[in-house]
């Protein structure tokens, strides 16, 4: 969408002048003819997440009062990154599946974007299982939008590719940024030659094998990661082309890169809205895919009971229905091992460096790991209460996806 030529200031100290001037410029883009409302009024609330604790980046619901109309109107204010901004100003118009966007102010820092507001959407734990099928239709929309598009990246130069060969880093330039992960040690765990091959994810696999040093230092997580599992992790990082080839001959497409359950609005009426763009980039459609199944009952389980398989053969039979010859089903299912591997690397050995950098001792860990969830309440680990369970089942298909490579 172009820009409006209202100042961003104006609209956050809740100018009602400039809310008319954006108000007329989204009623003209759904081409709404007549006498315009004015906005007499404008006030704001913050918003809070499941934990009743505001989102970051923050939002805010603001609410229009319009002269001669006795209902408000409210839409959705988000503080965010360049990224998502240019996302809603370059391509969002093309697709159903984000909200429709009112304003963008796309800077390097502290961009903001003005939004449709979607009331009384259904938590994901009221989701039934053709609410899930249905996303996986949608999550099919957004990639079938984009397949094989060669030039997005150059109408679109500010996307990064996730996967993509092209190589950001010297040497020396990557031990200078990331000197911490350098010292504390898995400089010893990764080659230059992996930082290679992982291109712009190189960052990101330092962060996994400092997290990987800090699990072999503990001796693994009893019952969850074992040698098995820590030795698959040390052999990605250690070369990661038998994981990044299957994903770098898939054909390419916009990639949501967060599509989360909490991200997802759906309401009784069948309406669908995707939010949270801020880590659009290029890529594999499968890693959306991925990474939407593999969160799909974590913080909180759904009510849904549809099984992986339902959710991957919806996901395949729509990209198929709406690309035809066009979509190769059988070559993403067969690169689905390589998505959850890299995966579960990118997502959960970052988390162990945070999360058991400071342990004492390998005994003190061990302790830790007899005593049952409410002995742990009010203690630093605290956070890995109701992670246990769910993270055997994640490890036990990270080993599995890592012997089908």
């Amino acid at each position: 969408m172009a820009k409006s030529q209202v100042d961003v200031t104006q609209l956050i100290q809740k100018d009602p002048v400039a809310w008319t001037a954006v108000l007329h410029h989204r009623l003209r883009d759904e081409e709404i003819e007549g006498v315009l409302p004015q906005v007499t009024a404008v006030t704001s609330q913050r918003l809070l997440n499941n934990k009743a604790e505001p989102y970051s980046p923050h939002l805010l619901r603001y609410t229009l009062t319009l002269d001669g109309y006795s209902d408000p109107i409210t839409c959705i204010g988000k503080r965010t990154n360049q990224h998502e901004a240019l996302f809603y100003r370059d391509l969002a118009s093309q697709l159903t599946i984000p909200p429709s966007c009112w304003f963008v102010d796309a800077q390097e820092q502290n961009s903001w974007v003005i939004l449709d507001d979607v009331p009384n959407h259904l938590p994901p734990q009221k989701w039934s299982d053709g609410d899930a099928q249905t996303l996986m239709q949608q999550l099919s929309g957004l990639h079938a939008a984009f397949w094989n598009d060669a030039d997005l990246q150059t109408r679109c130069d500010w996307l990064p590719h996730f996967v993509g060969q092209k190589r950001p880093y010297t040497w020396p330039q990557l031990r200078e940024q990331q000197a911490r992960h350098f010292d504390e040690g898995p400089a010893a765990i990764i080659s230059e030659h992996a930082l290679q091959h992982a291109g712009r994810l190189a960052p990101n696999f330092l962060q996994a094998a400092n997290g990987l040093a800090v699990m072999r230092s503990l001796n693994g997580w009893p019952g969850i990661l074992g040698e098995s599992h820590l030795a698959a992790a040390a052999a990605l990082l250690d070369d990661p082309a038998p994981m990044l080839l299957p994903l770098r001959d898939l054909p390419p497409t916009l990639l949501h890169g967060s599509v989360q359950n909490e991200h997802w609005q759906t309401t009784l009426f069948g309406d669908h809205r995707l939010l949270g763009w801020q880590n659009v980039h290029v890529g594999p459609g499968l890693l959306d895919l991925v990474s939407f199944i593999e969160q799909f009952n974590i913080p909180q389980p759904t009510t849904a009971s549809i099984t992986e398989e339902t959710l991957i053969d919806s996901y395949l039979l729509a990209m198929g229905a709406r690309l035809g010859k066009h979509f190769d089903a059988r070559a993403v299912r067969q690169a689905i091992p390589a998505a959850r591997c890299l995966h579960i690397l990118l997502t959960w050995f970052p988390h162990f460096a945070t999360w058991f950098a400071e342990m004492p001792n390998v005994y003190t860990w061990q302790k830790v790991n007899r005593l049952p969830d409410h002995d742990l309440l009010g203690t630093r680990f605290e956070a890995i209460i109701g992670y246990r369970t769910y993270l055997q089942d994640v490890f036990a298909r990270f080993l599995q996806a890592y012997y089908t490579l």
